[in-house]
């Protein structure tokens, strides 16, 4: 399971870091200026403008974190695994990445792989993937039997 949160950090830790940036940016920018509101401008029309800014905001915020969530589904997901025998394996240049197909005769579930795994796996091996349920990455991969 360390090894699948390894990953996905490594992955996704742009798009992390710049979204705690955002959200520290502007809680503390909400919280300068409630203390502001409070202080100087204890009226009522001045706790409106905030209550305001605070929908605004949240909803920012809100529209921050949703597009994080759309973009890396994995981080709420369990890690998927599977065992099977590897029945093709393909670089698609259009991609740029080499995919394993694994399964058994009647279906066959395409996987991304890096070039060097890649490169040690023979068709027919039995392996054993850990991967990225919605993004299809292998996170590992460990060869049960080889026939070669």
């Amino acid at each position: 399971m360390a090894a699948y949160y390894r990953y996905l950090w490594s992955a996704t830790w742009p798009n992390l870091i710049g979204l705690v940036l955002i959200w520290g940016v502007v809680l503390g920018r909400l919280g300068w200026k409630s203390r502001h509101t409070w202080r100087f401008e204890h009226d009522v029309l001045g706790f409106i403008v905030l209550g305001l800014k605070v929908l605004i905001w949240t909803g920012v915020l809100g529209i921050y974190t949703e597009l994080l969530l759309l973009s890396q589904p994995d981080w709420f997901k369990q890690p998927g695994v599977m065992q099977g025998s590897v029945m093709g394996k393909v670089y698609d240049s259009r991609l740029g990445a080499y995919v394993l197909e694994v399964g058994d005769k009647k279906k066959q579930q395409p996987f991304y792989i890096d070039q060097k795994a890649y490169g040690q796996i023979k068709l027919e091996d039995q392996v054993k993937l850990t991967y990225l349920p919605v993004r299809r990455d292998v996170v590992s991969c460990q060869v049960l039997k080889s026939l070669h």
